[in-house]
């Protein structure tokens, strides 16, 4: 029994609060470096883009294969783009406030992209 949109595919729940976990950590970065710098650090950044990244591209593809609606890719594929963009940082002209604005842009896109997998997957699983 289907308790909420698409229960079944809990890798979506998982990326919704990866990604804002990222727009907050994003944002929050500069002020937090000097009291947490492994939160600031290239490994740490790193990490986070890939597994989001990773988990992201997972749960929409498995997503897909259920309800076959393309719009969610509207919405994934900008936001994997900022989301490269920004992990490439040393795009010359590019800086720490722009690498913010990409990343945080990169986090809601995908945190819409994945609301908008869940809830077409439940209607499908629902007709």
């Amino acid at each position: 029994m289907i308790t909420g949109p698409d229960d079944s595919n809990r890798i979506d729940r998982i990326c919704a609060g990866l990604s804002i976990g990222t727009v907050v950590h994003c944002v929050q970065a500069p002020w937090l470096a000097p009291w947490a710098p492994w939160l600031a650090g290239e490994t740490a950044h790193g990490i986070v883009a890939g597994t989001l990244g990773l988990l992201s591209i997972l749960a929409v593809l498995r997503g897909w294969s259920v309800h076959r609606a393309s719009r969610v890719f509207a919405w994934a594929l900008p936001g994997w783009f900022c989301l490269i963009t920004a992990r490439r940082g040393s795009t010359p002209g590019m800086g720490e406030v722009t690498e913010i604005f990409l990343t945080a842009t990169a986090g809601v896109l995908l945190w819409v992209t994945h609301h908008l997998n869940r809830s077409l997957a439940y209607w499908h699983h629902r007709s």
